[in-house]
């Protein structure tokens, strides 16, 4: 028996049509790539205004060494002797920390991730100096990973382990669907004093592990290459336990940093204001889309953002009042969608309200004031925020 399975909603599929002209004799058609061939898949590159297809890119994992969570960026590396692959968040790049939805500044330094990145997007291709499959558009902790995959972990037991430097083990086996990119056989993780193993939704002692039990692990990086525990979830309700209290720094996040989007068209009023029809970025937690959808007496406010997500410095104050016109949800959106498109009428046409571009959407929430530095303020500070500083 495994652990409860996170469901995921599947990837529309789209294909590429070709007229071709002739004026006296045929001639041969050339050979058209597949779209939907691994190489096409693999090489994707993402445009603004439009999600890329399911399985696009490639599959990565490795230690958070680099973190910047104003620009939604950072660095994995993978072992002793590996490079850093640096990465930036794509402007829709989902995060998602011990099962619920996160944020880049939600993970600990040396957490071990699990990531899906891409080329860059089109425009985004001096972020990093590098041009390789450096945009992420999911990153997660092994507990996300796995769980929400089917997999658990079945206890063989603890052991002591061996060479130069002796260290604890805990020996599992893998339970439930094989999984791309996963451990798909039995393994042995470090494991010591340092771990949190949790159980009853307290933290209890190592002893309280025992063969067959089915658990859930957290990892990091440890000695030669190994993998070691940083949690232990002995139980389903622990990790709940745990999981509700990300899921709620995640809804204070977005509340005072509001919900994030692009515009797909514009529509300009001869007198002013105009339409916006926007579809809201996925990954979030649903009671935030139904904040919006379900405001009484008055609608959101829309102000204009960067791909990194952060607006300028006037954000919630001369963000533009909206009402909502028609609000549409799509069943199997594509990644990274929230299948909702809501059509507004603003009162001002703000200059990001453009087709392509990112917006942020504010709900029936308290008004915050971000720190300055969250804020874009100038172009000088533009500037500087679309290429990434590399330590």
């Amino acid at each position: 028996m495994t652990w409860p399975r996170v469901k995921e909603g599947r990837a529309e599929q789209h294909g590429f049509a070709l007229l071709l002209f002739a004026f006296v004799f045929a001639a041969p058609l050339p050979a058209i790539a597949d779209p939907k061939s691994e190489t096409a898949l693999r090489n994707h590159i993402p445009k603004p205004g439009v999600f890329p297809p399911n399985g696009a890119g490639v599959l990565l994992e490795g230690d958070l060494v680099v973190s910047d969570p104003i620009n939604r960026r950072g660095a994995i590396r993978k072992g002793e002797y590996s490079a850093r692959h640096y990465f930036a968040m794509l402007p829709y790049g989902m995060v998602r920390y011990h099962g619920a939805p996160a944020d880049i500044r939600d993970l600990p330094p040396e957490t071990h991730l699990h990531g899906r990145f891409l080329l860059p997007m089109e425009g985004e291709e001096e972020t990093i100096p590098r041009r390789t499959h450096n945009h992420a558009i999911l990153l997660e902790d092994d507990v996300s990973f796995y769980s929400r995959q089917g997999r658990s972990w079945k206890v063989v037991g603890i052991e002591q382990g061996g060479g130069p430097a002796p260290r604890l083990k805990l020996s599992v086996e893998p339970v439930g669907p094989e999984i791309e990119g996963g451990i798909n056989k039995p393994t042995v993780f470090d494991i010591d004093d340092a771990t949190r193993i949790w159980q009853d939704q307290r933290l209890v002692k190592r002893d309280q592990i025992k063969p067959g039990q089915l658990v859930q692990v957290n990892l990091t990086w440890g000695p030669f290459d190994a993998l070691a525990t940083t949690d232990v979830w002995i139980d389903q309700s622990s990790l709940a336990a745990c999981q509700e209290i990300q899921r709620q720094r995640h809804l204070r996040l977005i509340r005072s940093r509001m919900l994030p989007g692009w515009v797909d068209a514009v529509k300009h009023n001869d007198t002013g204001g105009g339409e916006l029809t926007i579809t809201f970025f996925g990954g979030m937690d649903p009671s935030l889309y139904t904040d919006i959808r379900d405001m009484k007496g008055r609608g959101p406010k829309i102000c204009n953002a960067e791909n990194t997500l952060r607006t300028w410095n006037y954000h919630q104050e001369y963000a533009s009042p909206a009402d909502i016109l028609e609000w549409k949800a799509t069943e199997d959106p594509p990644p990274a969608s929230s299948g909702i498109q809501v059509r507004v009428s603003v009162k001002q046409m703000l200059d990001g309200f453009r087709p392509g571009r990112v917006v942020r959407a504010k709900g029936p929430w308290t008004y915050v004031l971000l720190p300055f530095d969250e804020n874009i303020r100038n172009a000088e500070e533009l500037e500087r925020s679309r290429k990434m500083m590399l330590p």
